[in-house]
């Protein structure tokens, strides 16, 4: 009772836990996406209309000139659909000299009568640091007139930047939706206007709470010749920031389409250096104009920059230089850094950084495969590890006898084919990779070699036999087997080829199973050419032949067992050919039946096999033992049955030499009159050595041929 209480109480816990687990998933399931994003989104980081009124949570003010979270209540004057932002555009982008100035901007799509409110307001132009007055006309902003002189660097010819922004009430910066229109330029001649940005590169960007403009021609603008200008400035109030500033922390750092690093190629880089990094630039060529330039891959120098302006976009420049050795470099991680221009000359510097960057690691190279091939090269090795694919250029050697040419690399894999070796082999070699001719690895720090192996070849006079049902071990003897990958014995009969699979166990061994093949009745021990098939490592075919081989293969009828008999200590089997066609260390298995321990045997001889308990058998008494069962190789075997009296013929009560005689007088009569019979009926096959003394199962696997 009190432990089915407790289960009630745990029930009746679980269920309320449940019910507020559904609840704040519930909860969870309809916030509010508003709020959501709310959390995440700072409003009073957009300083434009436009960018601002993209976020659902936020809204701009007109009146105050800011980004504020969407308020529930909004007035005419707050903006939160991007649609509904007004439009802004300087009528006039540039100026002559002696020309009178009015600095005015146009309004459109003014959907919340933003124009009429600036009409009772007081509109102050900000021209540098001098302050005119401005007033609404229609739909204008106005400035008041205003000549100007150029107060110009004395390198260039007459061109200045200035930058002009309008407060509202003294304290609000009517802010543009495009940074472009704070700016104009002045000429002090008549300049055509197709030629004023004619190889010139105009960069804006924002960061830190600063706005950049930076502009530079080249001596082939045909307006005003070269020419280069920096202005930064508070993006809160629009001061201007000092040019003493400019320089504390290396240079200006351009952050902008016009002058950036796109295609970077490798990603990768060796630590120890060499490798040649290139990269493309845009408008590296105003910028470099007149300029000394250093460049630096990861921290490291890359030496000797080469550029080439490309035929595809003139405003591009690839660029190559070999990053050189660090001085002090820690292989216990890797590194990692942009690519960095760096434009020194006339002040300011001006430098360019990647967005990519290029990782410095360490190659390991971890395993390779395959391990051996032939002398006359064609190999395709195939080298594992990490970071294979760094640096730009690649060697693969096999000690000092052949190279090896690299088919593709990728990060964890490097696939090359061999060269002819200097050498006819067998010869084992370690190999090597180098990276960017300056790091250099061997294949599992060298513990793992690649052999040039010589031509395989099988040993002449070799005696091989096998029996008619197959299944027992073949040794073939040759040498240069080791760079093998398969092997299959084979055996022609008539015009078939019968195979049988191989195991290469070493340089000069191969194991094999002889084929099935047919015995006709009558049939003496037949001889068959023999081969091996084998396959290289680049999986082609190749025969092997014996040479000066008179015997060849040698086939033998399948042994025909009749009975076994014990006296007590040993099991002695008889029959007919039971010690041709195989190895009776190899292939002979002799086993109880149903208690199925072995009989280790003893001796064997053309017409008895003699075995004795193993130690470890189960049976206790040969008496006992009705039936063995004998296994000669993978596919032979055979149910012995124990003659009637099997107590009369052991090792040392067999029958007499005169009654064994008389025995195969007989069976020789008997095999003549079956001769005759089967020559009338024209069967052409039977089996050799079925008896009526014993029960045996022969069955076989099926070996396939081919035609020769």
């Amino acid at each position: 009772m009190v432990d089915r209480g407790r289960q009630r109480n745990h029930f009746g816990y679980s269920f309320i836990h449940g019910i507020i687990i559904t609840i704040i998933f519930i909860s969870l399931s309809h916030a509010d996406p508003l709020k959501s994003e709310t959390n995440s989104t700072v409003c009073s980081e957009f300083l434009s209309c436009l960018k601002c009124a993209k976020h659902a949570s936020c809204s701009w003010s007109l009146d105050i000139q800011t980004c504020i979270m969407t308020a529930s209540n909004l007035g005419n004057l707050t903006v939160n659909i991007e649609g509904h932002c007004p439009q802004f555009s300087i009528v006039k982008t540039s100026v002559l000299r002696d020309e009178l100035f009015s600095y005015t901007v146009a309004v459109t799509n003014d959907k919340n009568n933003f124009v009429k409110f600036l009409q009772g307001r007081k509109i102050t132009c900000n021209l540098e640091e001098e302050k005119l007055a401005g007033y609404i006309l229609n739909d204008e902003i106005k400035c008041n007139t205003k000549k100007l002189t150029a107060q110009r660097d004395k390198r260039f010819k007459a061109l200045m930047v200035y930058h002009y922004h309008i407060t509202i009430d003294d304290d609000i910066i009517l802010r543009f939706n495009n940074d472009s229109d704070n700016y104009f330029v002045y000429y002090d001649h008549e300049c055509n206007s197709t030629w004023r940005d004619e190889e010139c590169v105009t960069c804006m960007w924002g960061g830190c709470g600063y706005k950049n403009y930076f502009k530079r021609c080249s001596t082939k603008n045909r307006c005003v010749g070269q020419y280069e200008f920096y202005g930064k400035w508070h993006v809160k109030n629009y001061t201007v920031v000092a040019t003493d500033d400019v320089d504390r922390d290396g240079g200006v750092r351009l952050e902008c389409p016009e002058a950036e690093i796109r295609s970077v190629n490798p990603i990768t880089a060796p630590l120890l250096g060499g490798t040649t990094v290139r990269f493309t630039v845009v408008n590296h060529h105003i910028l470099a104009e007149g300029k000394e330039v250093t460049v630096t891959v990861a921290g490291r120098e890359c030496s000797e920059p080469k550029t080439r302006r490309t035929t595809t976009d003139g405003d591009v420049t690839a660029i190559s230089c070999t990053m050189m050795p660090a001085a002090h470099t820690d292989r216990r991680r890797n590194h990692e850094g942009p690519i960095r221009l760096l434009y020194t000359g006339d002040p300011p510097k001006v430098s360019i950084t990647s967005a990519l960057v290029i990782g410095l690691v360490d190659p390991v190279i971890t395993d390779m495969s395959p391990r051996c091939g032939p002398a006359a090269g064609g190999t395709m090795l195939r080298i594992g590890g990490r970071f294979l694919d760094t640096g730009t250029t690649l060697r693969v050697s096999v000690g000092d006898y052949a190279t090896c040419n690299p088919v593709a690399i990728y990060s964890d894999l490097i696939l090359c084919r061999t060269n002819p070796a200097l050498v006819d082999g067998p010869t084992a070699a370690r190999v090597n990779v180098v990276f960017d001719g300056q790091l250099s690895k061997y294949v599992g720090d060298g513990s793992v070699v690649f052999t040039y192996a010589a031509v395989p070849a099988l040993d002449p006079g070799q005696s091989l036999q096998g029996i008619a049902s197959g299944g027992t071990a073949v040794q073939l003897r040759g040498r240069h087997f080791s760079c093998l990958r398969y092997a299959m014995f084979y055996v022609r009969h008539g015009e078939r080829l019968h195979y049988a699979s191989c195991r290469l166990l070493n340089d000069t061994l191969a194991v094999c199973r002889a084929p099935k093949l047919e015995y006709g009745r009558g049939s003496a021990v037949t001889s068959f050419k023999y081969g091996l098939r084998v396959q290289d490592p680049e999986y082609h075919e190749m025969d092997l032949l014996p040479p000066r081989d008179p015997r060849g293969y040698s086939l033998h009828a399948d042994p025909v067992f009749v009975d076994f008999v014990t006296d007590g200590r040993t099991v002695t089997i008889n029959g007919r050919d039971l010690d041709r066609g195989y190895r009776p260390q190899d292939d002979l298995t002799v086993r109880f039946r149903g208690s199925g321990s072995v009989c280790d045997v003893t001796s064997t001889d053309h017409q008895r096999i003699v075995c004795a308990a193993s130690t470890n058998a189960s049976v206790a008494d040969l008496d006992t033992v009705t039936g063995v069962i004998v296994t000669i190789g993978d596919t032979f075997a055979c149910v012995v049955k124990r003659k009637a009296d099997g107590r009369s013929r052991g090792l040392g009560g067999g029958p007499s030499d005169s009654m064994v005689a008389g025995v195969k007088i007989v069976c020789l009569i008997a095999i003549a009159v079956a001769c005759v019979a089967v020559y009338r009926t024209k069967f052409t096959r039977h089996r050799v050595g079925a008896t009526t003394s014993a029960a045996c199962n022969n069955p076989t696997t099926a070996v396939g041929y081919r035609n020769k």
